[in-house]
């Protein structure tokens, strides 16, 4: 199974080092599914629209979809929605893990 060979914590620290964050920024969500179509992975990304992000993002889903076929994923699609900063907000509560 494709998604199995997807460890998220490993992902995860990929991510973090790629887009240049600190532990904590970077949220992965790794969710089987019982069919997906036409390809067998589907991986979507919501990232801050930085002027560096929106020069080097093609790079960036290239870099992502190497580490996939590095980790076991053979083909799948990479989708990235790079956001207005200011359209976002925050909360968290209770005790944090980090």
């Amino acid at each position: 199974d494709h998604v199995q060979s997807i460890k998220a914590a490993e992902l995860c620290e990929f991510l973090q080092t790629l887009f240049g964050v600190e532990p904590g920024v970077v949220q992965v969500l790794v969710i089987p599914v019982r069919d997906l179509a036409p390809e067998p992975v589907f991986l979507s990304l919501r990232a801050k629209g930085t002027p560096p992000r929106k020069e080097k993002v093609g790079q960036m889903l290239a870099d992502i979809g190497r580490w996939l076929s590095e980790h076991g994923v053979a083909r799948g699609k990479i989708r990235i929605e790079l956001f207005e900063p200011s359209t976002q907000a925050v909360h968290f509560w209770g005790a944090s893990k980090l």
